[in-house]
């Protein structure tokens, strides 16, 4: 009598038949396929994190912003003045043009541009601006052209956080909200020594 033989399937490591080999092979390749799309899920966020934008203004702050109390109760509740100090002494602005300023390397059209992009979500107006009818923002008309120039690194370096103009007088306001004659000021702090402050940072 003729037998056919059969033979035997190959056993895994832990005695079974060959053909679980198979399940968990797919099981390491299920596995791999996850870790890979996790990864890339936690790549794409770390890229949106560091490099995207909502409403123009860096995912980084609005996380920052939204974070803090007190700036996040002051926009949802409008108060705008208060919502601008805060956001001042968050150091928002300066994250934000620090984010821009590869891309607009003029300080003054980085300023301009900051403002702009924070009036248009927050409606506050800084005090150098004026907006027109269409909500567009542009400088005061100033009286002395050095001053714009000097008041633009006086900001950057945190000497002073506005100005306002009267009776043909420009003046410069501080961080502490003392008032100064921009004559005053500017013959303390000349454009070489901002210049060079702002270099030292």
């Amino acid at each position: 009598m003729n037998r056919t033989s059969k033979r035997a399937r190959p056993l895994a490591k832990d005695g079974k038949p060959g053909k679980f080999r198979v399940s968990l092979d797919m099981v390491s390749i299920n596995s791999l396929i996850y870790l890979a799309v996790l990864v890339a899920a936690l790549g794409g966020a770390l890229w949106f994190t560091a490099f995207g934008t909502i409403r123009g203004v860096p995912v980084s702050v609005v996380l920052k912003f939204l974070s803090d109390d007190t700036a996040r109760n002051a926009y949802f509740s409008g108060h705008k003045q208060q919502l601008h100090d805060r956001l001042d002494r968050m150091g928002i602005e300066e994250e934000v043009k620090a984010f821009y300023r590869p891309k607009i390397q003029d300080e003054a059209e980085l300023d301009r541009y900051i403002h702009q992009l924070l009036y248009n979500i927050t409606g506050y107006l800084g005090i150098a601006y004026e907006v027109n009818a269409k909500g567009v923002l542009a400088p005061k008309n100033i009286q002395d052209p050095a001053f714009e120039q000097w008041f633009q690194l006086a900001y950057r370096v945190g000497i002073v956080t506005g100005s306002r103009e009267e009776a043909g007088v420009q003046y410069v306001i501080s961080p502490d909200g003392d008032v100064f004659t921009y004559k005053q000021i500017s013959s303390l702090f000349p454009l070489d020594t901002l210049k060079m402050m702002i270099n030292q940072k």
